[in-house]
């Protein structure tokens, strides 16, 4: 079940009218000059990052996370935080639609190497299935722009410097791995949909 984050006082209940902060009762209309951005991961530190930049530039955010490892306090205040699961696309459609969504930027990965040792399945499970259920959001939904939060980790060890986007990956741990399927996964999902794509 999912739960928006209204820790803020102007931030509307249901049923309220709100133009900057909708509730979960209607869509939100596009204003023009304007993106509303869905971020993943935004309550985590890199995420969070690009929410307070973002919102500096006057772009409109909801941001989705699971707050396994982010934290509310790190969501300003008058940003939207919906607590849930990239990986439920029932749940993301729904946010995607409450908040007309047209871009996703992608930060609810998980990085820790020693970890995705211990528990390899985990982090396939969350870097490369529901990264891919998240990419079936954008494409049903329509929405246009997508970024993925990755690294240049997935190229291994590159033999030149800098590392252009369509290098060949050749990974060299299990998180990277779990990573480069998935940016294979989604470069033909998002080229089929003509959904504009980076990492």
């Amino acid at each position: 079940q999912r739960e928006l984050d209204r820790h803020a006082a102007n931030l509307p209940g249901e049923g309220q009218a709100g133009a900057n902060a909708p509730g979960l009762t209607g869509a939100v209309t596009q204003e023009e000059g304007v993106m509303r951005v869905l971020v993943t991961g935004g309550a985590g530190y890199i995420g969070s990052h690009m929410v307070h930049e973002l919102r500096e530039t006057g772009q409109k955010l909801v941001v989705i996370d699971n707050l396994s490892t982010g934290h509310r306090w790190a969501v300003p205040g008058d940003v939207p935080l919906v607590i849930g699961d990239v990986g439920n696309q029932k749940f993301v459609g729904e946010v995607i639609k409450e908040y007309s969504v047209d871009a996703i930027i992608h930060f609810a990965g998980s990085i820790v190497v020693p970890e995705s040792m211990a528990n390899p399945l985990g982090y396939y499970q969350n870097n490369t299935v529901k990264s891919r259920d998240l990419i079936a959001c954008a494409v049903y939904s329509g929405v246009k722009h997508f970024i993925f939060s990755s690294t240049a980790a997935v190229y291994g060890m590159p033999r030149t410097s800098p590392v252009a986007e369509d290098s060949p990956l050749a990974p060299i741990s299990l998180v990277r791995s779990s990573t480069a399927i998935f940016l294979t996964v989604a470069g033909s999902a998002l080229a089929s949909a003509s959904i504009e794509n980076g990492r």
